[in-house]
């Protein structure tokens, strides 16, 4: 399974979307030849703002959705593909989508709202990005996991220390990293998990004014970015706080 999340910099609404993963679905099975009834796709979360799900729907593994997040061409290539299968270039075509590209038995309850013409900026955006592989960091085990953050964190706050020794306490999911720097913004949150969320532990220096303002403004450009913010204050009840999120502290022990 491979999980997309468009961001709201490709700027596509919900039939955007729509159109942009069947354009990556039939994209996927052009270039690693595979069937109609191989690759499957659904649009899954909120309807004003979905994301994709693309799978393997054939019984095993193909292996192809794996080469899609382990080859750094292999993304782009989907792209151009889907790209070159809008035909935008050609005059005579007028359609919003036909059969020779994104149309197919298997969509066919969504061909009126499938259109070509709404994904043209996101694939010319794609098409020019840069794909980034970011590998977790390995640990043997989830007490080595706990010393690195320990070690890592910032020794004169009280308040990353407690949401640490919550989590470890507790069996919950531990961060993948800390003290890491968001690139391209000037700001350095606290702790870090795979994909994208960033973890801000705030103590009592927060509570002051410029301290808060510098705090919704870089958060805020984090967020601009696509990743997710998740920050505890520390006259908020820890425990309440976590549990508002199990998607990100899921019990691991």
């Amino acid at each position: 399974v491979l999980y997309i999340e468009p961001i709201r910099a490709l700027g596509l609404e919900p039939d955007g979307v729509l159109t942009l993963q069947y354009a990556i679905k039939r994209a996927v099975e052009i270039e690693f030849q595979a069937e109609p009834n191989e690759i499957g796709v659904t649009l899954m979360g909120d309807s004003n703002c979905p994301n994709i799900m693309l799978y393997e729907a054939a019984e095993g593994s193909l292996g192809i959705l794996s080469q899609l997040v382990g080859d750094l061409d292999a993304f782009p290539r989907v792209i151009g593909r889907a790209y070159e299968l809008c035909r935008f270039n050609d005059e005579k075509y007028k359609a919003p989508a036909s059969y020779d590209d994104f149309l197919s038995y298997y969509n066919q309850r969504d061909h009126h709202r499938i259109n070509r013409n709404l994904i043209r900026n996101a694939l010319e955006k794609l098409i020019v990005s840069q794909v980034r592989l970011k590998a977790n960091r390995i640990f043997g085990n989830y007490e080595e996991q706990y010393d690195y953050l320990l070690q890592a964190m910032d020794p004169n706050s009280s308040t990353e220390k407690l949401f640490l020794e919550y989590l470890y306490k507790n069996g919950l999911r531990l961060p993948d990293d800390a003290q890491a720097r968001v690139e391209g913004i000037y700001c350095q949150p606290d702790f870090y998990y795979e994909s994208r969320i960033w973890i801000f532990c705030d103590g009592s220096p927060h509570d002051k004014e410029e301290i808060r303002a510098r705090d919704f403004q870089q958060r805020q450009l984090i967020r601009a970015r696509g990743d997710q913010v998740w920050s505890w204050h520390y006259r908020e009840d820890l425990a309440a706080k976590i549990a508002e999120r199990p998607d990100i502290f899921k019990k691991v022990k």
